[in-house]
């Protein structure tokens, strides 16, 4: 199929509300991985915000007659609300994201498209622990994720006055584990700065603290305050990531990630070697403060982190994700 131009569209459905969730960003990434392969159309069920709009997201309406009509469908996650417009879509061909981890959505949305549409929808599966987790049939395939921004940016870092240790995220408190707070007060009394992009939520615990700066999300360019940090550290609370690809844009950033060992981006990293899985508070404080005492260990794990982040998003591994898109 290399150089073959398919000639049904393909419809990309999403809630495209919310510029900085990881499931809807990789979809966009998709239709430009697949220009001039296959006309692809981005649809929302609700209205899109202004940036995914200046992207070409289109509001579905079945007033209008404004829906995906015919052509393969590919719905964006069990969190889309599928109405009465799939019943009029006829797709020759419909595949479903399991993105989110609620195998009830799951089940439902499976018996809607079937009800719906007389196909029994392809799942994938951004990691094989979120396929694991609901036990179906089906294809393990990470978010797609363009790298070309982080990949600008040289590896090595200066050398600033402090070192500085940094995450980005969603701003709500699900994102954090709840230890992180205690986390962040050690590392800026022992000189480590602290800077959290999506951190506001942490405003009543860290306001004001020497040394920690909480940031909205979006405040800075993603790659651009990436290339700001010395180590990337990441772990959520009640939200576990079924893949977490803001941990695949620091590695392709350069930046030795220290994350927890309980999501979908785990598979992604060669333990100690591309990046350090903890599983306990003592053993991040521990890993952080060696990384920071260690600039040159900082910069072994950053370069194999950002060769395993090419394998796994770059050129090459598009070209084969894409195939499964192509008529």
């Amino acid at each position: 199929m290399t150089g073959a131009t398919s000639k049904s569209p393909l419809h990309v459905v999403g809630r495209f509300d919310d510029p900085y969730t990881g499931a809807e960003r990789s979809l966009p990434d998709l239709a430009r991985a697949l220009r001039g392969r296959r006309e692809t159309l981005l649809w929302s069920d609700v209205p899109p915000t202004a940036m995914f709009a200046d992207q070409g997201v289109r509001t579905i309406d079945q007033s209008t007659s404004a829906f995906p009509s015919g052509g393969m469908l590919l719905v964006g996650g069990v969190h889309v609300r599928l109405g009465k417009w799939l019943e009029h879509a006829r797709p020759e061909r419909v595949a479903l994201r399991y993105n989110l981890p609620n195998h009830q959505r799951l089940f439902d949305a499976i018996a809607r498209i079937r009800d719906a549409t007389d196909i029994d929808p392809e799942l994938i599966f951004v990691s094989r622990a979120i396929q694991m987790s609901v036990g179906l049939r089906g294809r393990v395939e990470p978010s797609l994720i363009q790298l070309d921004n982080y990949l600008r940016l040289p590896v090595e870092r200066i050398r600033r006055a402090a070192v500085t240790v940094g995450r980005v995220s969603r701003d709500v408190i699900e994102k954090h584990d709840p230890r992180d707070v205690a986390l962040y007060r050690m590392l800026a009394a022992r000189g480590i700065r602290v800077r959290i992009m999506g951190g506001l939520c942490l405003l009543p615990w860290l306001k004001d603290v020497p040394g920690i700066e909480l940031m909205p999300v979006g405040a800075e360019e993603v790659s651009r305050f990436m290339h700001s940090l010395d180590i990337f550290f990441y772990r959520t609370g009640s939200f576990t990531e079924p893949y977490g690809r803001v941990v695949l844009e620091a590695m392709a950033s350069g930046l030795p990630v220290v994350a927890a060992a309980n999501g979908g981006y785990v598979e992604q990293i060669k333990q100690n070697e591309e990046g350090v899985l903890v599983d306990s508070q003592e053993q991040a404080l521990q890993v952080l403060n060696t990384l920071a005492a260690q600039p040159l260990l900082r910069a072994s794990i950053g370069r194999a982190a950002r060769q395993r982040a090419i394998e796994v998003h770059g050129p090459e591994a598009i070209a084969r994700m894409v195939t499964n898109y192509l008529d």
